[in-house]
């Protein structure tokens, strides 16, 4: 179904600081990080907070980002989380657990209480044992198929974690290109469209 002739499909790596609007005030957008080059006049396909960075969408194709967007397709987002507090092999096995059975997420300033779906947790980078903490881990990759107001802070902190840094790294299984420095971007190819279908 796609891509679909004459529309732009574009990957950017967000930097921390933009905002996923077409107009503001205060800060950079989105939209004025893209070049002269870029002719069409692109939607942000879904958002990223001001403080997270990372795999961004935009596209002029609005079949192209409805599909994207509606709840009802469940497109997996994965996101690198570096946490406040390093967390112990049993607590690594508890939100594993959690997160995996879903998580009850209380109300907050723009979101009413809900169940999250279930998500995959997966820890990286055990931390050296003269820190303090042998076999804890203070980074992980969480992957879900929602994206609620702040929902990745607010399940770490529902876990009784902060999180400190986010950065969106696939969307599907499309990964976000290294080559890409902060605010950079490029076309897709055909077949990096597709990923973003194969769950």
């Amino acid at each position: 179904m796609f891509p679909r002739s004459g529309f732009t499909y574009l990957m950017m790596n967000k930097p921390l600081g933009a905002v996923c609007s077409s107009v503001s005030d205060r800060s950079t957008t989105v939209l004025q990080l893209l070049g002269p080059d870029i002719k069409a006049k692109l939607s942000i396909v879904g958002r990223l907070d001001k403080d997270t960075s990372g795999l961004l969408l935009l596209s002029d194709d609005g079949m192209f980002v409805h599909t994207l967007t509606i709840p009802e397709s469940h497109i997996n987002k994965t996101y690198h989380v570096w946490l406040g507090k390093p967390v112990s092999p049993a607590q690594q096995y508890e939100y594993t657990k959690k997160c995996s059975e879903g998580l009850y997420l209380p109300p907050c300033e723009k979101s009413p209480a809900f169940t999250a779906a279930p998500a995959k947790l997966e820890w990286l980078d055990v931390m050296p044992p003269e820190l303090g903490c042998a076999s804890c881990s203070a980074e992980c990759l969480l992957t879900i198929s929602e994206g609620k107001f702040h929902q990745v802070k607010r399940m770490m902190e529902q876990l009784g974690n902060q999180v400190i840094d986010l950065k969106r790294v696939a969307v599907g299984s499309l990964f976000l290109d290294k080559k890409l420095g902060p605010g950079e971007y490029r076309s897709l190819s055909e077949s990096e469209i597709n990923q973003l279908f194969t769950l």
